[in-house]
């Protein structure tokens, strides 16, 4: 990806090599046919931005003018990358001079001896609670859908498989790369998967990824979407494939994690999967180009945990630090109004516990210098949701752009009105944007833009009536959802209990009686009593009874099968359209569908899948269980 200008220093004390450091910094624009340089409509790297080997850039702290020159001759936005290569330029001094007095303080044996340590110490606690954890395999998978050209669908698959302390994530069977620009190199893989990692087991632990480096192993097949060769585009690829390789792995973790009595608070659904958001190209007064980012992409929706909701306009999870942009920040920069911030209703993924909903933002231009301005938009998880719940938590609601042509803002801003949902704003017509696109935006267009949401823990017939019947009261889910989907129903704002037990009664036995067996008899009966040895998921956990293990629905003891059985495959399964799920999936493809799996004793949701109609159903979990 090329906009993310990589610098990298070495670091020498009295001639000798002892460390490294870099910095990453995002240019607004680094040339290609499409400003923004994220490329819509390029069928390999040739129609991106110009590419540049690892080239020398400074010496003695200073910029190589001629060099310099060439590479800012490329971008739209000279000024500011040139600006941006001056602070790589002097992060990077600091660094220097600060590694240099610790080595002048300490020694360099001392300083040599403090990075092992960290990198033998995360090592060894990252083995240690891999031990902890049962052996397994666990498996998800998942779609990016467009690929800058056409709106094809690219599986990812990762198959976690874990014995002892050591970890294999195994990418086998996603798709090949992509004619157009979504693709990633391996690196920018292999990346996305420590991140998660880094996320799920070093939480309070040094993020030294050297730490990793004997404890997982990563197999991809060459040529693939996450590990594209050349000539492949991959103009988008900080956003696209690692993003979405990223979710399907943390899915993948998760399951695992909830095996764990220790460490199971530490799953958590799917966080604001993919991304979605729009750069507006437009010049500035002195007619120059200008590319400014006019969407919130970080204000989405937390997944939820085994223990509480999803936070609300969380975040996201590849970068937690990061915050929605301040309203008036962006409008200083960039020649739009946002009209309006709201959380979105009905977002949240369903689950006994909710995912957190992300916000739905509208803005319009402002004062254009020269009209119309351009929009290219970046988005993925718009025709089928991108995040996946747990244990029979249901994914967030997908993304989606769309933009209100000759609306009538001016009139309602006359009268003293700020509309706060795209329903009260009229328009000459409503064009709905590709999840990658170049098009145009001029003043009076409205462009309503939401982040894909939180996906949700557990089966919602689970979820705290009084829970919803909050949510409700706080505008985050409506009437109608909070019966058809968590089953509860209210009278005169309030909670009807009798309503809601006998309409979580009616749903489950519709649940039964639509439900058909997934495939062989290897569950059936109940199976009291005996040892508890750990979760597997939210119902299902695994037991030792008369020294036999099995696994079991810990609500009505229905036996799934033995221990190295997968529960689901023991499952009654039923297919639903992602609408009943959120009406905000609008814009989802008809050929997916919900995949819900429950058991056959009690109709507790187990697990829910997103999935093509002809697709063979997905394993989930996979225990191993050595005999001494």
């Amino acid at each position: 990806h090329a906009n993310d200008g990589i610098l990298a220093m070495p670091i020498f004390w009295e001639g000798e090599l002892v460390a490294w450091s870099g910095i990453v910094m995002h240019d607004d624009d680094v040339g290609s046919p499409v400003p923004g340089s994220f490329v819509s409509g390029a069928a390999d790297r040739f129609g991106e931005a110009p590419l540049f080997p690892g080239i020398k850039m400074v010496e003695g702290f200073e910029p190589l003018v001629d060099v310099e020159r060439a590479y800012l001759r490329n971008s739209r936005t000279s000024e500011l990358n040139a600006l941006n290569m001056r602070a790589r330029v002097a992060a990077l001094r600091t660094t220097h001079q600060r590694i240099r007095e610790l080595i002048g303080e300490y020694g360099l044996a001392a300083f040599r001896a403090a990075q092992e340590g960290i990198i033998s110490y995360v090592e060894r606690v990252v083995r240690s609670r891999l031990r902890e954890i049962p052996d397994g395999e666990w498996y998800s998978m998942g779609y990016h859908d467009h690929d800058g050209n056409n709106n094809e669908m690219y599986p990812i698959c990762v198959r976690l498989i874990k014995r002892g302390d050591r970890l294999v994530v195994d990418l086998t069977g996603t798709s090949p790369q992509a004619p157009g620009s979504i693709n990633c190199a391996r690196p920018a893989m292999e990346g996305a998967i420590i991140g998660v990692i880094l996320t799920f087991l070093c939480y309070d632990l040094p993020w030294a990824i050297a730490g990793l480096r004997n404890v997982v192993e990563i197999i991809s097949e060459e040529g693939t979407l996450n590990n594209a060769l050349s000539p492949a585009g991959v103009s988008m690829g900080s956003t696209m494939a690692p993003l979405s390789t990223q979710d399907v792995a943390a899915q993948a973790f998760a399951k695992m994690l909830l095996c764990s009595e220790r460490y199971r608070e530490e799953a958590q659904a799917n966080w604001t999967p993919g991304v979605n958001g729009s750069l507006l190209i437009a010049p500035n007064p002195h007619g120059e180009p200008f590319v400014g980012a006019i969407t919130d992409f970080f204000s989405g929706g937390g997944g939820a945990r085994t223990f509480t909701d999803g936070i609300d306009s969380g975040g996201i999870f590849h970068s937690m630090a990061s915050r929605m942009a301040n309203a008036e920040t962006v409008e200083s920069r960039v020649p739009v109004l946002q009209v309006y911030r709201r959380e979105l209703e009905d977002a949240g993924g369903p689950g006994r516990f909710r995912g957190g909903v992300a916000v739905e933002f509208a803005t319009v231009p402002h004062k254009l210098p020269i009209r119309p301005a351009g929009l290219n938009n970046v988005g993925s998880g718009i025709s089928v949701p991108a995040g996946r719940g747990l244990s029979g938590g249901l994914p967030g609601a997908a993304a989606r752009n769309f933009v209100l042509r000759g609306s009538n803002l001016d009139e309602l801003f006359a009268a003293g009105r700020i509309p706060l949902s795209a329903g009260e704003v009229g328009s000459r017509e409503i064009d709905v944007v590709a999840a990658k696109s170049f098009t145009t935006l001029d003043e009076g267009d409205l462009l309503i833009g939401v982040l894909a949401s939180g996906a949700g823990f557990g089966d919602p017939l689970r979820r705290d009536p009084h829970s919803v019947v909050r949510d409700v009261h706080e505008g985050l889910v409506t009437e109608p959802r909070a019966r058809s989907v968590y089953g509860v129903v209210l009278a005169a704002g309030e909670l009807d209990e009798t309503g809601t037990l006998a309409t979580r009664e009616q749903f489950r036995a519709e649940r039964l009686a639509l439900g058909h067996p997934v495939e062989g008899d290897a569950g059936g009966g109940t199976l009291a009593g005996g040892r508890v040895l750990h979760p597997v998921s939210d119902s299902v956990e695994a037991v030792e009874h008369d020294g036999e293990r099995s696994l079991r629905c810990s609500v009505c003891n229905y036996r799934y099968g033995g221990y190295e059985h997968d529960h689901k495959r023991s499952a009654l399964m039923r297919e639903r359209a992602l609408t009943d799920i959120s009406q905000h999936n609008w814009l989802c493809l008809d050929d997916f569908v919900l995949r819900e799996f429950y058991c056959p004793g009690c109709a507790t949701a187990l697990a829910a899948d997103v999935q093509l109609r002809d697709d063979p159903i997905m394993d989930e979990t996979k225990l191993s269980y050595a005999q001494a």
